[in-house]
């Protein structure tokens, strides 16, 4: 089994081009992941979506995993993937990755509140205290331009 997260890694990072945006909404109280892409199968019908903790200095220390066979591509909030909330232990910021033909990513912090409800706040960087969670909540599920070049700079911060 590790072999095959081995390689369906070692393919996504292959392709040229960074990985594509995953939205996430938060459902049911629970992590709601999904696309917006336009078809609606996996290629060879096997999706990877897997997690991992971001620590300060931005190692990325994988925390889940599930592999699908035969799923409909998550395009849509309606049919997206849940990953319970109670994978995500507070208050670090994860990397949710999910492996196609293509790689898909979001970096999120997940919060539950004293009322038991799971909201999402925003994930930060900064030189001195590395990757972290905010305070404001915030939307991964857009396609505003903030979110893009935001998307963006974490990809390049993790180039180093």
């Amino acid at each position: 089994m590790k072999l095959l997260y081995l390689l369906l890694f070692i393919s996504g990072t292959v392709n040229a081009s960074p990985s594509s945006t995953l939205y996430v909404k938060i459902k049911d109280n629970d992590v709601c992941v999904f696309t917006k892409v336009d078809y609606d199968k996996a290629y060879e019908n096997l999706t990877l979506i897997y997690m991992g903790k971001v620590d300060k200095i931005n190692a990325f220390h994988s925390s889940y995993s599930k592999t699908y066979l035969n799923l409909k591509m998550p395009i849509i909030e309606e049919n997206c993937i849940i990953i319970k909330a109670s994978e995500f232990k507070e208050p670090f910021p994860y990397d949710v990755i999910l492996e196609t033909d293509q790689s898909y990513t979001q970096r999120i912090c997940v919060y539950r509140t004293a009322e038991g409800k799971t909201i999402l706040l925003d994930a930060k960087a900064d030189l001195d205290k590395g990757i972290y969670c905010g305070t404001n909540q915030y939307d991964y599920s857009s396609n505003s331009l903030w979110t893009k070049l935001k998307n963006l700079y974490y990809w390049l911060v993790s180039l180093f």
